[in-house]
């Protein structure tokens, strides 16, 4: 097979694990929830692959991935999109010229972007309209949904790896 088809191939499978995982978190009671709050398994995929990716293709997944979640849970539509742009564009970059990949850097990355990114969300989305209770509402569904979307992480990343792995090396 030429490059081209394992190019392919990667890229294919990139969208069909974030196709499958997308129908998952809209399927009711699927998951356990923990204290009300569910996973965002889009946010680690669109991370992990900026870990594996140059900057535009992870910056493309990151658009494909933060669209869906402003489709599924975000009232203001575009913002996981241009966030996941970003940040996905940039992980690509730093992780091409200035890091190693590694589980331990992807945590570090996933336990800074995962709470920045879902508490703006939850700022643009309760505070700025004025919703009252949103302490409550924060500390009791929003800080189980980060703590629940950061200890899957590592299930993406390990996936990602095997995916990237698997279809970079020209046999």
């Amino acid at each position: 097979m030429g490059e081209r088809k394992y190019t392919f191939l990667k890229f294919f499978a990139y969208v069909i694990e974030i196709v499958i995982f997308y129908i998952l978190e809209g399927v009711p009671n699927l998951f356990p929830e923990i204290l009300q709050g569910k996973p965002l398994f889009l946010l680690p995929i669109a991370l992990s692959i900026g870990f594996f990716e140059k900057e535009i293709p992870a910056m493309v997944y990151g658009i494909v991935c933060g669209s869906l979640i402003d489709f599924g849970v975000s009232s203001h539509f575009g913002f996981y999109t241009f966030s996941l742009a970003i940040l996905c564009f940039f992980i690509g970059y730093i992780v091409e010229n200035f890091f190693n990949l590694s589980l331990v850097f992807f945590l570090i990355v996933s336990v800074i972007a995962v709470p920045v990114l879902i508490s703006l969300n939850f700022v643009f989305n309760y505070i700025v309209l004025g919703y009252s209770d949103y302490i409550t509402y924060y500390v009791n569904h929003i800080v189980p949904i980060m703590i629940y979307t950061f200890i899957i992480s590592p299930i993406f990343y390990g996936i990602n790896k095997v995916i990237h792995n698997k279809f970079s090396v020209v046999k």
